[in-house]
């Protein structure tokens, strides 16, 4: 039985049994074959493949041409001598058989990717696997529609890459390998050397080896490179980092990324990293945008107005969908367009009753029901677990149906079976948010900040209550160890809110951020790396204002225009872009 072997990353090869195959007609019967491989988890309808390939042939002729195609395709592969056949065929749908003899290298990266960031070995391997971009070289003439997958596909694997990369020199570097980890960030430099997490990486570990003067070098190759390609200057932690290394500050060796014990240094001193911790979509994605925009016109000038017009798609989309909950709009990365993060958004299922939880895929764009038969009146805020096995949510019961009523928490799988209710009956349960770490759910008990194990035992009040603060939002921090919140002094309803932030165990509760008077709906959620904590307000008859707050002795704050949608929870990976 032959074995197909397909290597997708870098130019297209084909193999059957080591050899190359060499039956295939045309580019769009490779381009046929690439598809269905990726898009390996479901069936696809012929119409939508015929669309794919030949969107500008009437259906009848797209789908006549479909049909050779896949006749050459299945020839091409000895499909039908093959058992099982590599492909599943039917009237309406083909797909890529999973559980044929066959291997994908895009397939494979995810699955080694998919480990804990601590097994390296199949970060090694992953990184291994990477020839190249997604179908380098690879054009198929008059399928625009293809060529925007391709580019989508191609950015997202790039991405994965470089958080690879980085992911494993910061585990050598845990390790005190500083030798091991320079390769990695080396690589990420030369892959984008626009990138400046990359550049900071690589001058602390040139730092942390020895090489003081390679490293402050590095500092200038990364202003340099900035100048050129984008006409900008380094970000203020590079330019901080820069100056620690140049001062000859002690530049502690991190033991991993949010490790126990080392927040609260990084809260005070914050050793190598700046005072400002801009978000994805503001100061960094705008260089990414530019920088894909130049990637694309290299290939296909036409095919950056088609990716112009997905990104628009997608942002009317989560507008629609109410990204961030039904109490106030999307707000959209609109530099980091168009070119979202792999990864997955929950949100209550439209137009269905009584309602039910529906997934959204920000890469295909699919939205999957999950489950069928809960029975709730409403269903309130979700969030997922850090393992996207579970989710919490808050419902009310089919009587009660006003939110903050009688809202109770909840936790289904992520395959939609067994919902079981955390908290015992008292006030209402309301903004569940698991923290990152998957040991604790925080939640909103009658106005006072509550955490809760996820087997529904060890519940514990934080704030709110005794101290007379009347809690509203609530966020984790990306380590677990805080918790910011909204709350009130306890006043009439017109009394100010502030933002505030407690520790998991409710010691050392501080206010942070005293917020302007006659808001509606604040919102808080914690900026990726940790060091600052994004608000979302408006007052009535107002626009949305986003207001970054560091963390910090001076608890500095500026406006920012944007946010990305991956550091909420109702997305996952949460902060999964950065790292």
């Amino acid at each position: 039985m032959a074995h197909l072997t397909l290597s997708l990353l870098g130019p297209f090869q084909a193999n059957l049994d080591g050899k190359p195959i060499a039956g295939f007609e045309s580019d769009k019967v490779r381009a046929l074959l690439a598809y269905l491989a990726t898009e390996s988890d479901q069936p696809h309808s012929r119409g939508k493949l015929a669309g794919l390939l030949w969107p500008e042939r009437p259906d009848q002729d797209a789908r006549s041409n479909l049909r050779y195609a896949l006749s050459n395709l299945r020839r091409a592969i000895g499909d039908r001598e093959a058992t099982p056949p590599f492909l599943n065929v039917s009237r309406q749908t083909i797909e890529f058989n999973t559980k044929s003899d066959s291997s994908v290298d895009v397939v494979t990266l995810a699955a080694h990717l998919e480990q804990p960031p601590s097994a390296v070995l199949d970060l090694e391997k992953a990184i291994a696997l990477y020839r190249g971009d997604f179908l380098e070289g690879f054009f198929v003439a008059d399928s625009v529609p293809f060529e925007e997958w391709m580019l989508l596909r191609r950015e997202q694997l790039r991405r994965q890459l470089l958080a690879a990369l980085h992911r494993l020199a910061a585990a050598h570097e845990a390790r005190g390998d500083y030798t091991l980890a320079l390769p990695y960030a080396y690589r990420q430099v030369e892959l984008e050397p626009w990138e400046e997490k990359a550049h900071r990486q690589l001058m602390r570990l040139l730092a942390l080896d020895g090489q003081r003067g390679a490293a402050l070098a590095q500092y200038e190759a990364c202003r340099h490179a900035l100048a050129a390609e984008l006409g900008a200057e380094p970000a203020r932690d590079t330019t901080a980092l820069y100056e620690q290394i140049r001062d000859e500050a002690p530049l502690a060796a991190r033991s991993g990324p949010g490790a126990p014990g080392q927040r609260a240094a990084v809260l005070t001193a914050r050793a190598d990293r700046a005072a400002a911790a801009a978000p994805e979509g503001t100061q960094k994605s705008k260089p990414r945008w530019r920088a894909l925009s130049r990637r694309v016109g290299t290939q296909r000038g036409a095919l950056l107005l088609v990716v112009i017009a997905a990104a628009a798609a997608l942002a009317l989309y989560s507008i629609r969908s109410g990204l961030f909950g039904a109490a106030s709009p999307a707000i959209l990365p609109t530099y980091s367009l168009p070119t979202p993060p792999a990864g997955k958004i929950l949100e209550p299922c439209e137009g269905i009753a009584p309602p039910q939880i529906c997934v959204y895929d920000t890469l295909s764009g699919q939205v999957t029901q999950l489950t069928e038969q809960l029975g709730f009146g409403s269903i309130g805020r979700m969030s997922w677990s850090p393992d996207a096995e579970q989710i919490v949510f808050d419902a009310s019961a089919v009587s009660g149906g006003a939110r903050g009523g009688s809202h109770r928490l909840y936790v289904v799988d992520a395959g939609g079976s067994d919902p079981r209710q955390l908290a015992d009956d008292g006030p209402s349960d309301v903004e569940p948010a698991w923290s990152p770490d998957g040991e604790l759910i925080a939640f909103n008990h009658g106005g006072e900040l509550w955490v809760i194990r996820p087997d529904g035992t060890g519940a514990q009040r934080l704030a709110g209550g005794a101290d007379g603060l009347s809690i509203g939002d609530l966020a984790w921090s990306p380590d677990s160890e805080l918790l910011a919140f909204v709350a009130q002094d306890g006043g009439p309803p017109s009394s100010p809110e502030a933002v505030w932030v407690v520790s998991r165990d409710g010691a050392a509760a501080r206010e942070v951020y005293s917020l302007p008077q006659g808001l509606i709906g604040a919102e808080v959620l914690w900026s990726d790396d940790g060091q600052a904590i994004l608000c979302n307000y408006a007052r009535e008859g107002e626009e949305r204002e986003l207001r970054l707050v560091e963390i910090g002795a001076d608890s500095a704050t500026r406006t920012v225009d944007s946010l990305p949608y991956w550091w909420h929870p109702t997305f996952w990976p949460q902060w999964g872009a950065k790292e």
